[in-house]
């Protein structure tokens, strides 16, 4: 999906490390097959295959170790970016917005949005160059970083702040009986995300759970 983009990226790159047409044709031939990655992980992968296509150049190393790494670096890279990404951090930016804004803060919201698009500019333009320099070894530090582990962290926080979100959205009127509701569904959502950061739960078993105790309800088996 992304091999054509990848490609035109890596051109000026190609050119200088194979200054011969004939060879550069064969070192673009290795990314003609199918690619795809994370948007955000991608500037990495970048570096990364940059670093060995820089050893294959000059001998170091053969030229299937880049179809090597490019058959299975790619999927892992788009697993732990949607994870951090799209499950952790974006979820995470837009429920702080949601907060800021049904409290009236406009500005907080815009110099949040202009911080999260600067540290994303920051992130592909450090782990491009970390890559391309370190190669390989670039993967350790990126195992170190823990993205994944964060990522759970991170899921926790935007149980917080989606608690927080529904209080300001649901009516209170001020009885006891709505100040139960929304303390019990907000320590639901609290437990169930620390379920799934925490145990790895899987969220279909939570989601029967859930189902079931609905159906009970609507049945008239279970009362509140």
């Amino acid at each position: 999906m992304q091999q054509l983009g990848l490609l035109f990226a890596l051109e000026p790159a190609l050119r200088h490390l194979y200054p011969d047409a004939e060879a550069r044709a064969q070192a673009a031939a290795h990314y003609s097959t199918h690619s795809n990655t994370h948007p955000y992980m991608l500037p990495f992968y970048m570096g990364l295959l940059l670093n060995i296509e820089e050893q294959v150049a000059e001998g170091k190393l053969p030229s299937n170790a880049l179809d090597t790494v490019r058959r299975t670096l790619g999927t892992t890279l788009s697993a732990v970016g949607d994870g951090f990404f799209e499950g952790g951090v974006f979820p995470c930016w837009a429920l702080c917005c949601i907060c800021l804004l049904l409290a009236g803060y406009t500005l907080p919201v815009i110099l949040l949005t202009a911080l999260l698009a600067v540290a994303l500019l920051a992130f592909r333009t450090g782990t491009f160059f970390f890559a391309l320099r370190y190669g390989l070894a670039a993967l350790t530090w990126l195992k170190r970083l823990g993205l994944i582990n964060w990522t759970g962290r991170i899921k926790v926080v935007n149980a917080c702040l989606l608690t927080v979100a529904a209080a300001m959205l649901l009516p209170y009127s001020g009885d006891r009986h709505t100040l139960l509701w929304c303390m019990g569904g907000g320590a639901a959502v609290l437990a169930a995300a620390w379920i799934i950061g925490r145990l790895h739960l899987p969220r279909i078993v939570l989601w029967l759970i859930l189902l079931t105790f609905l159906v009970l309800m609507d049945a008239g088996l279970v009362g509140l």
